[in-house]
């Protein structure tokens, strides 16, 4: 059993004594962003909250949550396993705590807002990570922006392991509601989720079970070609790291068992973790697979390679960083996001970075970072750091782009966190904008 799904020690009690010691600022005074760190030049933002969380969000969403035509922001929190939505109303921010694990033994480190049915009437995805090794969960909820008005769970009898990782949707099977794929940390299920109308029944089955950790999945069509496909991070396993490509059978909706293309390392170097996001970095009409391959658990060092899918083969396009130490624990799930914040008609690829090494059992350098990586049109790729915390305040953050606060323009959203998951501490919800 990794570090990761270990059995863990119980949780102080709460106050950031216990949790976070900090010489220097105190984070309950911080009141501005920049107390938090330093933005580039053309980037500002706010402070969209502040959370009595060590993780303010393992996982960002912006969408409308509650039905009523506006977006909102939704993270779910460590150690206390919380589902927070922030909502921005008359030009100021509000926080709802809509859900609280009644054992406070587990974190909610996947959220999605999707409306399965098509009705209108989003439903609000939570999946969990358990502390103490049970099964993790899956909610699906509704809320009306200030409670839960609906909810319902399952932990998927076929599943062992302990760690959500990925909630992609989509319509599988052709009757009109799409179903929720999520890959699993420990053991490598991967599980498929069929949920009835008004999320009345719940039914799941493993539909693929991985050599290593299921470390992450996604739903898209990767390669442009008008269908979606399954991909998966297969990882955390010496030297095992792979990125999979599987095919949908159209018969059942399930992804065919032997997968159509395989990833297993980069420049003939095997990996033990590899990080996935897809979108259209070069804007040329078509997606790129962008992987980031961390070779060895105790080194930091990230390479950053963005692929072409054609059939079953795949071509490196472009190298964004090679063994790069910059970007910390080298692990990017919910921290890579493609997408043209500044509106000049071009994507960037934003990354943000992880520095809770005390879980991973390596040494982070707690550096804070968030980056943005660009392609000019000969293909010169070109870094920029668009923020740099106080890594007294601020070691890792996760990421999501959108319009959050309903004025038209493109958010970078960060959640941020620091030190032990498990423990108690201070972070923040931060709403970055860039100047045109």
């Amino acid at each position: 059993m990794f570090r990761r799904c270990m059995v863990l020690a119980a949780l102080a009690a709460p106050g950031c004594a216990d949790g976070m010691t900090i010489e220097g600022p105190d984070p309950y005074d911080v009141s501005r962003l920049s107390d938090l760190g330093v933005l580039a030049p053309g980037w500002n933002g706010e402070i969209v909250a502040t959370v009595d969380q060590s993780y303010a969000g393992w996982d960002v969403e912006i969408g409308d949550a509650d039905g009523d035509g506006r977006p909102e922001i939704l993270t779910g929190t460590a150690p206390s396993g919380r589902l927070y939505l922030f909502r921005k109303r008359d030009g100021l921010w509000e926080s709802r705590r809509l859900l609280e694990r009644e054992t406070g033994t587990g974190m909610v480190l996947g959220v999605r807002v999707v409306d399965l049915e098509g009705d209108g009437v989003p439903e609000v995805l939570a999946g969990t990570g358990e502390y103490d090794e049970s099964t993790a969960a899956l909610h699906v909820l509704h809320t009306d922006g200030e409670r839960i008005t609906d909810m319902r769970s399952l932990r998927a009898p076929d599943n062992t392991s302990s760690f959500t990782h990925g909630l992609p949707t989509a319509d599988l099977n052709g009757d009109g509601v799409q179903e929720v794929i999520s890959s699993y940390c420990g053991h490598g299920e991967v599980i498929r989720y069929d949920i009835a109308s008004g999320a009345a029944d719940m039914r799941s089955k493993k539909v693929l079970q991985l050599s290593g950790s299921g470390e992450d999945a996604w739903i898209t069509d990767v390669d442009g070609d008008g269908r979606v496909e399954l991909i998966v991070s297969n990882s955390f396993r010496d030297g095992g790291a792979k990125v999979q490509i599987h095919d949908f059978d159209p018969a059942t909706g399930d992804p065919f068992v032997q997968p159509r293309l395989v990833l297993d390392g980069f420049d003939g170097h095997r990996a033990f973790y590899a990080s996935v996001t897809v979108g259209d970095l070069d804007s040329d009409g078509r997606p790129e697979l962008v992987v980031a391959w961390k070779a060895k658990q105790e080194v930091n060092r990230t390479t950053l390679l963005a692929y072409h899918v054609s059939g079953s083969g795949a071509q490196v396009a472009y190298e964004l960083s090679y063994e790069d130490p910059d970007l910390d624990l080298a692990y990017f799930e919910k921290m890579m996001a493609i997408a043209d914040i500044d509106g000049d008609g071009r994507a960037e690829l934003y990354i943000s970075t992880r520095g809770d090494g005390s879980t991973e059992g390596v040494t982070s350098r707690h550096l804070g970072h968030v980056y943005m990586y660009q392609l000019t049109a000969d293909g010169e790729v070109r870094r920029g750091q668009v923020v740099d915390f106080d890594d007294r305040l601020v070691q890792s953050s996760w990421l999501a782009v959108g319009d959050a606060d309903g004025d038209g323009r493109s958010e970078l959203v960060l959640a941020t966190g620091r030190g032990d998951i498990r423990k108690p501490g201070v972070s923040w919800v931060l709403a970055l904008h860039k100047e045109p």
